[in-house]
Parts: structure tokens; sequence; C-alpha cells
């Protein structure tokens, strides 16, 4: 058995192992693509402000909800209950149903109801009763819309035979089945779901080492299904644990030590019999309220949740600090290397374009646009339309050049309504089938100098 000092050591990482020889930032490894970006979306239910005493919840004649018998004095451990034992060891009648019908919602409006999601519980019947309410939103959802309900929709999953483990392979590989996981912390690390949309924390957490590991299920990037970015949607505020030092104070004793309930501050379990007596309480309204929506950030050597108009604003800011004008953007944006160094130093100072472009549905539209939009107040174009204009409004320019260099030219406007500025300025731009066939690079010196030839079609595109 440890000692109380073994149980210190183990507990604080840095002390075991000495200090790390290299990090490697949750954000950095999403910057550099190699993680899902973040968003972050909080709520909060108006009862957990809520303090309910001992005497209050025996005055209600409450019963344990596993016995269905009337609780006592000595049930009850605490003097006090607050919104961090509500669903663990106190139930507030509405609260869960609330929960739950806002994350439908949100789930309907940020990519539809049928995503991979995880939500981590207080214990097995608060999973237990959030599978049951999400399962029952799905299929009035179903029926409203004239769908037909898929395969195991949420499904509990907790350790050991017929609990739902069995579940989790249909969750990584299927698309037609297994989409909401509900768990207590079986799924909190060593499992890969790479096509997982969202990480929700219907539970409190006190621990940042847990709560990293739980956030991190959300970080894989799948290709296949494009998901370059996940929702955290956060109901209890443990996005606060972001940027904490990952030092946690070993686990209290208890009388379970299995998992079972009151193992320490998140502690959350099953219904093991020596678990603390569970009560509901009824009679209260519950409303959940918005929080903001926040992005991941680093900011002085930390990860922080930065609200999302505050970090659209800074960028707006670094942005005009580079280019006082729309026209100052536009020769800074066409001089590839200037506009290579401007992304660097976005990167460099901690914002991400993509990001923000991604939350704010401009997935369409070029980064060109994104910022001239934002910046600067000029009208955004989808690639598709900026490359359809510079086709159109151009006609007497292609009309008076050489027919092959024309057909590069135009190639460019095409490929710029596919791929955006990035697609011209890959050497696969040159292996195109229509502008090899035309003679490529070698087809524009009939009009001067590559180099200012492709200048001049950047202006003209960018100018429309």
């Amino acid at each position: 058995m440890l000692s109380d000092e073994d149980r210190e050591i183990t507990a604080n990482n840095f002390r075991y192992f000495g200090e790390p020889v290299y990090e490697y930032t949750l954000i950095q490894a999403q910057e550099d693509g190699y993680l899902a970006a973040c968003e972050i979306v909080k709520r909060k239910a108006s009862i957990d402000s809520r303090v309910f005493t001992k005497e209050e919840i025996l005055k209600a004649g409450v019963k344990n909800i596993r016995t269905g018998k009337l609780l006592t004095e000595a049930d009850l451990t605490k003097d006090q209950y607050t919104g961090k034992d509500f669903d663990d060891e106190l139930f507030i009648e509405l609260r869960t149903p609330a929960m739950c019908e806002d994350l439908f919602q949100l789930l309907c409006q940020n990519g539809g109801p049928e995503q991979k999601v995880i939500i981590f519980c207080n214990r097995e019947i608060h999973a237990d009763r959030v599978v049951q309410r999400m399962n029952n939103l799905y299929v009035h959802w179903c029926k409203k819309t004239g769908q037909e309900p898929k395969d195991h929709y949420a499904f509990k999953c907790m350790a050991g035979p017929n609990n739902g483990s069995d579940m989790i392979e249909a969750m990584r590989g299927s698309s037609e089945r297994a989409f909401i996981a509900c768990t207590v912390d079986l799924l909190e690390a060593g499992v890969d779901i790479e096509r997982l949309n969202a990480v929700v924390f219907f539970r409190y957490l006190q621990s940042s080492i847990k709560f990293y590991q739980m956030v991190g299920r959300g970080t894989r990037i799948h290709e296949e299904t494009q998901k370059y970015k996940f929702w955290l949607y956060d109901y209890t505020d443990v996005t606060s644990l972001f940027g904490t030092e990952f030092i946690t104070r070993p686990p209290r004793p208890s009388g379970g030590g299995d998992g079972s309930g009151g193992t320490g501050p998140d502690g959350g379990g099953g219904s093991g019999d020596d678990a603390p007596a569970v009560a509901e309480i009824a009679g209260h309204s519950v409303l959940i309220n918005p929080q903001g929506r926040f992005i991941l950030c680093r900011r002085d050597g930390r990860d922080t949740p930065i609200p999302v108009d505050d970090y659209r604003r800074e960028i707006v800011q670094r942005v005009i600090s580079e280019a006082h004008n729309l026209n100052d953007f536009r020769a800074l944006w066409i001089e590839t290397q200037k506009r290579r160094r401007f992304i660097d130093h976005l990167l460099g100072d901690n914002f991400s374009p993509e990001v923000i472009r991604e939350i704010d549905q401009m997935n369409d539209f070029d980064l060109y646009d994104f910022f001239g939009h934002h910046s600067y107040h000029a009208r955004a174009l989808k690639r598709a339309e900026r490359g359809e204009l510079y086709l159109s409004q151009h006609q007497d320019w292609f009309s008076g050049m050489d027919t092959k260099a024309a057909i590069v030219l135009k190639g460019f406007g095409q490929q710029f309504a596919q791929g955006g500025t990035d697609a011209l300025e890959t050497s696969t731009l040159w292996e195109v089938p229509e502008i090899r066939s035309a003679g490529g690079l070698d087809a524009l010196r009939v009009l001067g100098a590559p180099a200012q030839v492709m200048h001049e079609a950047k202006g003209r595109l960018f100018g429309v």
C-alpha cells in the first residue's frame, strides 16, 4: 500500500520524472495541422447557482433513486449540495432533460444530430438518463423530418460486458449507427475515434489531466469525412481548466475504491451499494443560458479560451497593422513571399485564420476575401464567384493575347475557383491538363516575363 508521501510523488509527474525535455502543446499541434481545431460553446443551467441544504432536501421528502425509500439525515453526507453535486449525489428532475434538449438543438444547428459525440456524465445512472433522453429527442426529430431512425443512436458506454463498450468499434467505423456515447470516464483516454465531431461535458471536473485526456478524444483529424475541427460543448465550466498545471492531488480514500462513486473530486461512477445515496428533487425550473463561444489560443504562455468576437477583432487589428487599406492588402497578397510572411506572422502571434473562417462559415471563401471582408468591409466573393468574374470581366484582355497564353491564364481563374490562392502557388498548377497542353509557363513568355504576367493576372483576379 502506498504511503502518503508516495501518493504525493506519483500525483506530481514533474517531481517524479523531472522537468520535460520537450513540450509540444495542443495548440501548436492544431496550428501545425496535426490535430483538429476546437470551437468551445459554453452553456450553463440556471439551477447550478442554487445551493440546497440538507434540511431543505429532507423537507422535500426526496427518495433514493435506486431504492425508492425516503432519505434520512444519515443518508445525506453533506450539509449543502451545490451544482458540482447535481446528477451525482443529487438529481434535479428537469436538469438533465433541459441540458439534453439544449445539446440536441446545438447538434442540429452545427452539422445535424447524426454526429459522432461523446458525452461525459457524472455516474452510471446519469449516463442512463442522458441516453434515454437523447434517444427520445432523436426519435422525435426523425418523425418530424421524415427520417428513418438509425440503430443505436445514443448508448451507454461503461466498463464490463453488455455495458456498451462493445459499441466503440461501431462508433469508430460506421457512419450509420452508434452516434452518441454516454460515459463517465471509460473513453477519457486510449480510444481513438477519428470521426468524433463533439466532446460534451455534463460533469464537473477538477483534474486538468483528466480534462485534457477527455478533450483529446476530439482532436483526431479524419480526412475521409473532412473533419478538421471539433466542437467542445461545456455545460459545467470545465474549460476553465485549460492552461492549468498538470498537478493533481491524490484521490482521497473511499470505501468503494472501484470507481463506484466517492473516489475523489473527479470520481463519478457506477451504482454500487457502497456509493452515496442518490436523491432526486422536483419542483424547480431549469433554463440553459448561453455563456459564449470561444477559440482556444496561446496567451502569456498558457492555453486560454478567447471569445470569438475578441479573437476576430484581434486578427483584424493585426491585419490592418500590416496593410492600412484594401489596396495595400491586395498588393501584399499578390506577392507570394509577402503573403506567406504575413500568414507566418499571424500564426507566430497565435492567430489561426483557418479556425475563425470555419467558425464564420466562410470555407467557400478564399482567405483574401475573408480578410478583406472583416478588415476593410469589402464585399466578400466565394472562390467560385471570384474565379467566374475574373473570366467574364477580362474577355477583352484574353482575346487580345496569344491563344495558348489565354488558355493558361484562364486556367488560373478555374484553379482559383477550386483551391483559392494556394492553388496558384503550387507546382501542381503546371500539371493541370489544359494548362500543361497549352505550354504552361513557356506559353506566358510571349507576353513577357512569366513572373510579371502572373503578377498581373493575380492583380486582375483580386481586383474584380
